[in-house]
């Protein structure tokens, strides 16, 4: 069963760290959508995935700003991208890939090891969200630790109470 992932939701979601005018002017959206849509369960893992999409937008990303990696924000800004924003921006964008999935391709038991190995910011969120109800307290209260010690606040404080 394919995601359909479309350009507006990654635009959407990458907007707040890149902006409007770079995301309007250039590939990057619909290639991380293209990319995202092709997810399939019985031939990768998430993991796979995330490393994917992750290329597609350094990729982008490269090819647009080049080696310098620097990106002029619509107020002027000068924002050099690292490669800890390149994974701030996959893992964003796998996200919607991971609210997308039906609970039949994304158990517990399958998305809890992810989130906990990965550390990844989008499978703890999608954890407690769809799954925070039947987690262990323990459980739920060291995830929340855990977003929020390794975490920058504006990227859980609308989600996480």
């Amino acid at each position: 069963m394919a995601v359909d992932i479309r350009p507006v939701d990654v635009f959407t979601a990458l907007e707040p760290m890149l902006g409007a005018q770079y995301l309007s002017a250039t590939p990057l959206c619909g290639n991380a959508a293209d990319c995202l849509s092709l997810y399939a369960p019985s031939c990768m893992t998430l993991n796979d995935m995330f490393l994917k999409v992750r290329d597609v937008i350094f990729g982008d990303l490269y090819s647009t700003l080049g080696q310098g990696m620097v990106l002029t924000l619509e107020n002027g800004v000068r924002l050099r991208l690292r490669l800890k924003d390149i994974d701030t921006l996959a893992d964003e964008a796998l996200g919607l890939l991971l609210d997308a999935l039906p609970g039949d391709q994304l158990p517990l038991t399958f998305l809890r090891p992810f989130a906990l190995e990965t550390g990844l910011l989008c499978a703890m969120r999608v954890l407690l969200q769809r799954y925070g109800a039947v987690l262990p307290s323990m459980e739920r209260e060291m995830l929340i630790r855990i977003v929020k010690e390794n975490h920058p606040a504006d990227r859980y404080a609308s989600w996480l109470d």
